[in-house]
This record gives structure tokens, C-alpha cells and sequence, in this order.
């Protein structure tokens, strides 16, 4: 390999190199407390609607207990939706939470029923 091309091959190395160092971005950190809360609004919307009497008492519920009022948890939802990095990992959360939950309803024994 002559001198320039032994060059070339090592700058374009380093260039990988430094392109894959870059390009390696930790995945931003969810907060778990918001994506249990999420989660468990999506369910009650599930259960009870958008719009019932019973659906705004659960979900306010759910946002007292959690420490959010309506306003803070909307904020955290728009900054996550407004930021690509955050969206996919927060999407992710969602859907491991929902199969944590599904699974641990399956994983449950059923109850006898009475007989009469």
C-alpha cells in the first residue's frame, strides 16, 4: 500500500471512528413514575371512556396519588411528544408496563365459583 492510500485508509478509519463515537448517544433516561401514571390513565380511558363522570374521577385519582396535577402532567406529556430522542424510549416503557400488567393479570389463579 503506498503512502497516500495507507494515509487515506487511516483517515477514513478515524473518521469511522469518530462518526461511531458520535453517534453513540446514551438513551435518555424515563421517568418511571410518569409512564406508570400514563399507563394507568390509557386504562382507564379504556375502561371508562373519555368523557364519563367515573373517567375524570379516576383519572384525577390517579394524578393526585401520583403527585400531578392536570397541568404539570400535561407539560411532561407535550415535552416528551416534542422531543424525537425521548418519544421511542417512552413509547417502549409504555408498552413493557402494559405487558407487565397483562401478565401479572394472566399469571393469577382463577377463583372457584360458588356452586349452588
Amino acid at each position: 500500500m503506498s503512502g497516500i492510500a495507507r494515509t487515506l485508509w487511516i483517515l477514513g478509519l478515524a473518521a469511522l471512528i469518530c462518526l461511531q463515537a458520535g453517534c453513540e448517544k446514551k438513551a435518555p433516561t424515563v421517568d418511571q413514575k410518569f409512564v406508570n401514571t400514563y399507563t394507568e390513565l390509557l386504562i382507564t380511558e379504556q375502561m371508562y371512556g373519555t368523557d364519563s363522570p367515573k373517567a375524570r374521577l379516576h383519572r384525577k385519582a390517579i394524578l393526585d396519588s401520583a403527585g400531578y396535577s392536570r397541568e404539570i402532567f400535561l407539560q411532561k406529556a407535550r415535552a416528551i411528544l416534542d422531543d424525537k430522542d425521548m418519544w421511542v424510549p417512552f413509547q417502549k416503557a409504555v408498552t413493557e408496563r402494559l405487558d407487565t400488567l397483562v401478565e401479572k393479570k394472566n399469571a393469577r389463579p382463577e377463583r372457584p365459583r360458588k356452586r349452588d
